[in-house]
């Protein structure tokens, strides 16, 4: 079950998003002022990281393209830091932290403390996630410190639970466990339910981490409760998987079996093919686990074929990954290596994309702009060889 396990482990990373963004792309493509832009963009950038990361570098062109004209340094710094949350999640972790502390520094001379705070939270979960924990300690305390001074209390502690996840990371169980409860603490006085379920998912791993199942029980249970309370299916559905992996672990699969049907089904309606896929396999592994093969490598070919028909490509790795525990042979090998080559490929020319500038209009920028009156000079260089060489005729 360690590939279930870790959902849990990574997934409150991105406590910060909140529910479906009350924009959408169309309105921010027909947005014509970039400045707007920029802020619709700041809100769908929540709602892609959780559900659709290839849609930030989307965004992040057009945002670029149409900067342009202006050079805006809030829209700049903007795109900056959508390029460089698209690349640390895609694994280019020195390249998104240069675009990441660019973007963070012109949000400082602008003044934004709400800017300042997220950007000091997204500067140390890359930090965090190159294992460079002092760092990130620095940039989650340096964040929570700016949040302080922000309007709404939210900011305060927006980055606690990270730095809670930090300290767990480097060892530090009682600290992990006590910024996880003071972000708790703090989010219980103004109602963020969502933000609540995320802290308690977070203690109930540590639990299950080590092997304290009654313990995480709790937690989870928490972590459900509150996710009823808010307004977001996604919380509400992870609660409910977790609740799942506990029951298997205490021995009690038939209900795990259950539950993990269940969240299937919740996510089919939820209509996210990413974590549709994540459920099948769910219910592959823990088919195997219960000795029905068959039954188990059915649910990880759905998440195989359904993975291939939207062309998730890190879905497909992960599914052919787990039909290679019950298969030696080098066909799936060959598959998965294949897939990576494609997948860096693709990510490269996404990546490309940010130079917005066509060959034709580097071929025209690079073509000498000399003032008019050269070009007169130009002209009127015939006429004076003419008369220099009439003059060498007549004498």
């Amino acid at each position: 079950m360690n590939r279930i396990t870790l959902v849990i482990v990574l997934l409150h990373l991105s406590s910060f998003c909140y529910g479906q963004s009350v924009y959408n792309f169309s309105q921010f493509s027909h947005e014509s002022d970039p400045k707007n832009k920029a802020t619709i963009a700041l809100e769908l950038l929540k709602y892609y990281n959780r559900y659709n990361l290839d849609s930030l570098n989307i965004l992040g062109v057009d945002l670029k393209k149409s900067n342009e004209p202006i050079d805006d340094n809030y829209v700049k710094a903007t795109y900056q830091r959508i390029f460089g949350m698209f690349d640390v999640r895609k694994g280019f972790m020195e390249e998104g932290l240069k675009l990441l502390k660019f973007s963070r520094s012109i949000f400082l001379n602008l003044g934004d403390d709400e800017l300042i705070c997220e950007a000091f939270n997204e500067t140390g979960i890359c930090y965090l996630l190159m294992n460079d924990f002092e760092r990130a300690k620095n940039n989650f305390n340096t964040s929570i410190k700016f949040g302080k001074s922000c309007k709404s209390n939210s900011f305060s502690y927006l980055a606690k639970i990270n730095l809670a996840q930090c300290y767990y990371e480097n060892g530090d169980l009682t600290s992990a466990q006590f910024y996880a409860k003071k972000y708790i603490q703090q989010a219980l006085k103004e109602n963020k339910f969502e933000s609540i379920a995320n802290a308690y998912s977070f203690l109930g791993q540590i639990q299950l981490d080590q092997k304290n199942i009654e313990k995480s029980l709790i937690y989870f249970e928490q972590q459900m409760k509150n996710a009823e309370k808010s307004s977001s299916p996604y919380i509400l559905i992870r609660a409910k998987n977790n609740l799942a992996i506990t029951r298997f672990y205490q021995g009690k699969k038939e209900a795990a079996l259950i539950l993990f049907s269940e969240v299937l089904a919740d996510r089919k309606k939820q209509g996210v093919i990413a974590y549709t896929c994540d459920a099948y396999l769910n219910l592959g592994e823990i088919y195997t686990e219960l000795g029905e093969y068959k039954k188990g490598w059915k649910y990880i070919d759905s998440s195989l074929i359904l993975a291939k028909n939207h062309g998730l490509i890190s879905h497909r790795i992960e599914a052919l990954k787990m039909k290679m525990k019950n298969d030696t042979s080098k066909h799936y090998g060959n598959e998965i290596a294949l897939l990576r080559k494609k997948q860096t490929k693709i990510i490269n020319k996404e990546r490309a994309d940010r130079n917005l500038k066509t060959s034709i209009e580097m071929e025209q920028s690079t073509q000498l702009n000399w003032p008019w009156y050269i070009y007169l000079i130009f002209t009127l260089i015939p006429f004076v060889i003419y008369f220099i060489l009439k003059k060498d005729l007549t004498n």
